[in-house]
């Protein structure tokens, strides 16, 4: 009884993990001595970069969601990490740092991101870190998910309101002056039409726990 106890517990944590393998990704043999490394973070935008790429399909945000990712977001990223997170690069940056649209490579495929040129410099006066997580192509969307009843009650299946946050992601790290982890996320929680914040904080909070997971980063236990 308890190996398949065991055996239901440890296989979605197994689904989930290969399912991490295969949409991110950390350079071989890349290690931080400093477990005290600093982050920023910075949010590929439409209206900075829409000149140099206008084929490209920047992430797009309502108005509340702005608000989250503008005010909350370096605090939810800060929660999943024992790094240092120093706060959000500014738009002044993307000005000074010429970029292009690079391949990255997964062992599902490959991302195409609007990324800074091998060598560049991602600080400014206000803010220099060793490494910064860039977000592109990011955004939330609504939808309806069938969830089961209790059969053998006659009950049937309900229609439950979900929300999905997707976002390719990359990290940037300011020493090599290239990328050293990259990827795709994906989480999906129910939607709490009493509380949206909550959802929102949550859908945010399981992407970065994953992102953390394979990257330079201490997670926070």
């Amino acid at each position: 009884m308890l190996r398949r106890i065991f055996f239901i517990i440890f296989t979605p944590l197994l689904f989930i993990s290969c399912a991490n393998q295969a949409n991110q990704y950390l350079i071989e043999d890349f290690s931080v001595e400093d477990q005290d490394v600093s982050i920023a973070l910075l949010v590929v935008e439409h209206d900075y970069l829409f000149d140099q790429f206008p084929d490209h399909v920047f992430g797009a945000l309502r108005p509340a969601e702005r608000m989250i990712f503008d005010q909350r977001m370096t605090g939810i990223f800060s929660s999943r990490t024992n790094a240092t997170v120093e706060g959000l690069l500014n738009s002044t940056t993307l000005l000074e740092t010429e970029f292009d649209l690079r391949e990255f490579n997964l062992p599902n495929g490959e991302i195409s991101m609007v990324a800074p040129k091998p060598g560049s410099q991602l600080k400014n006066g206000e803010l220099s870190t060793r490494f910064v997580v860039m977000l592109d192509q990011f955004h939330f969307t609504p939808y309806q998910a069938e969830v089961g009843g209790d059969s053998y009650a006659g009950h049937e299946n309900q229609i439950e309101e979900r929300l999905r946050f997707e976002s390719k992601y990359l990290i940037w790290d300011n020493e090599k002056g290239d990328a050293v982890a990259w990827g795709r996320l994906n989480t999906n929680q129910r939607l709490m039409l009493q509380n949206q914040n909550e959802t929102y904080t949550g859908l945010l909070s399981d992407a970065f726990t994953r992102l953390v997971q394979v990257s330079p980063f201490p997670a926070r236990g």
